[in-house]
């Protein structure tokens, strides 16, 4: 079965936005499009791991509610078609919220592993809480929906996780799949790779 609600996410990402991040960010368009996609994934188990919290999600969702970013991000036809750079301060407070204290090493991490710079990491994590909480927000996304979402999907989104990221999230034994996209099926081998030897799609 397809992932829908990650492919919903990458659908949201334009060629368009990719380019301006790139000349913005100064990153190579392959190393910025893995940064976007592993942020989604990474924030998206983040969010799994307080899911059963449903005051702590809720106050999460909250405080993103009146950003700039949620105030004047725009879709069109499902693709995000505006937005502004608030995220690069806003993200901060939804990501403390989330993973606490393990926030910096993360953001790390990614920089690490995907191969961006640091402050690029750094912004595209913030960008990708405040798109995917923005967009929870704007379809009144409730708690249980989102766990039953995430459940379904978890195996998945682990498996774009680097695995630097996993161990922190508490995830040291998952045995990352290489994934062949075939159509609209998603089919599975059972042979480990390093993350940065995947193709990644969007």
């Amino acid at each position: 079965m397809a992932p829908v609600l990650l492919n919903q996410f990458r659908s949201i990402i334009t060629s368009p936005l990719i380019s301006v991040f790139c000349k913005k960010y100064e990153e190579n368009e392959i190393l910025l499009r893995r940064s976007i996609d592993t942020s989604i994934c990474t924030v998206l188990i983040g969010l799994d791991s307080i899911i059963n919290n449903s005051d702590l999600y809720d106050k999460i969702i909250d405080s993103i509610t009146f950003s700039e970013f949620n105030k004047t991000v725009e879709y069109d036809a499902g693709k995000l078609s505006s937005i502004n750079y608030s995220f690069e301060h806003e993200g901060f407070i939804p990501l403390n919220l989330i993973f606490s204290i393990k926030k910096g090493r993360i953001s790390e991490m990614i920089s690490n592993e995907v191969g961006v710079k640091s402050e690029t990491a750094n912004a595209i994590l913030n960008f990708a809480v405040m798109l995917i909480l923005s967009y929870f927000k704007k379809e009144n996304q409730t708690a249980n929906k989102t766990q039953d979402e995430l459940n379904a999907e978890k195996k998945i989104i682990l498996n774009t996780v680097p695995e630097g990221i996993r161990i922190i999230l508490g995830y040291p034994n998952f045995e990352c799949e290489e994934t062949h996209y075939d159509s609209n099926t998603l089919v599975k081998t059972n042979s480990k790779t390093h993350f940065l030897s995947k193709i990644f799609k969007l």
